[in-house]
C-alpha cells in the first residue's frame, strides 16, 4: 500500500507522486495551483470538500497506482 500522510500539504504531494493531482481533479476540487496549497494538508482538504481524509486517500492511492 502507498504511504499518504494526512499532514502533507497540496504542494509537497506532487513532488512525491506527480500523479496524484488527477485525484483531485477527478473530484472536482481546485486545490492543486491554489494559492493556498502550501498551507492546507490533505487533512484539512478533506474536510473542507466534505469527504473524509480516508475516502480521499484511498482516492490518491488509486491515482497514483494508475
Amino acid at each position: 500500500m502507498i504511504k499518504i500522510d494526512p499532514e502533507m500539504t497540496i504542494k509537497e504531494l506532487p513532488k512525491h507522486h506527480p500523479c496524484a493531482t488527477t485525484a483531485f481533479i477527478k473530484r472536482g476540487m481546485l486545490c492543486v495551483g491554489c494559492p493556498t496549497q502550501a498551507y492546507h494538508t490533505l487533512e484539512d482538504v478533506a474536510r473542507i470538500h466534505g469527504s473524509t481524509i480516508d475516502d480521499l486517500c484511498a482516492a490518491i492511492r488509486e491515482a497514483i497506482s494508475e
